[in-house]
Parts: C-alpha cells; structure tokens; sequence
C-alpha cells in the first residue's frame, strides 16, 4: 500500500509503504521510521498503548485563583481539624488578605463555604489568639463554632 508521507499514518502505524525520494522509488518499514512527539513550548505530552495525550501547563490567572482557593480550603479544614471540630461542625469563618488571593477568595467564596461548612463567610479585620496566619499566601483567618 503506498502512503508513506501521505498523512494516512500507514508507516507510523506499523505497515510499510512506498514513497518518492528524488524521483526514485523508496520502500520503507516500520522498522524504518521513528516517530517522536515534540511539545510545544507549555505544553506536557505524553503517549502510551498508541494514544497520546497534551495538557496546556499555561496557569491562567483564574486557575492560580482557583488554586488559591483550593489552598484556602486545605487550611481552613486543617485548622477545623486542630480545634476538635467534628466533620459535621458548622463554623462562621472570617478573613483577611491582600491581592490575588483576596481575588480568588471573593471569587470562590461561596464554594470554599460550602466546602469547610461556613454559615458566613466574611471579609474582614481578623485579631485574637484565635487567629490564624498563613504568610505564604498573606492570608490571616478565624474560625469560630456557628
């Protein structure tokens, strides 16, 4: 079958075929040929079994919020956990930070409470023993039974 060349994939795929070189005639295995995957630049590909597949590793600033978010969420479960809080345990959680991750705790807010099982979830000014700080991402919180 001829295709080598020809975009039907018969040589990668594991049959040979013939092609024009010069204005010859060339025969070619598979054994012939290797393919390789080359990513783009951001780009993660991977193959196995003969399917590849290529994730964009681009972080987008609404995937770095909702990233934060995620963060927030990790800690604000860790802290529930330090307290003695039961998993069931309602909570009032009040917060305080500056920037993206101010952003993305506006942006997310309803889902991070619904997550930790806050009755309110409230920007605000954050003081006492109680408090929690979490320089990495400039973010100060308490969490109080509701």
């Amino acid at each position: 079958r001829t295709g080598a060349g020809a975009g039907d994939g018969s040589v990668a795929g594991g049959v040979g075929g013939t092609g024009g070189a010069g204005g010859r005639q060339v025969e070619l295995s598979a054994d012939d040929v290797v393919v390789t995957e080359a990513p783009r630049s951001g780009w993660a590909v991977a193959s196995d079994a003969g399917e590849t597949v290529a994730l964009d590793l681009t972080l987008t600033p609404r995937l770095r919020r909702a990233g934060q978010a995620r963060e927030v969420v990790r800690l604000v479960q860790d802290a529930r956990k330090a307290s003695g809080l039961a998993v069931t345990d309602r909570i009032a959680l009040t917060w305080s930070a500056t920037g993206e991750v101010a952003d993305a705790l506006r942006e997310h807010g309803p889902a991070i409470a619904d997550e930790v099982l806050a009755t309110s979830f409230t920007e605000g000014r954050v003081n006492g023993p109680d408090a929690r700080r979490d320089e990495s991402l400039d973010l100060t919180f308490k969490l109080t039974p509701a």
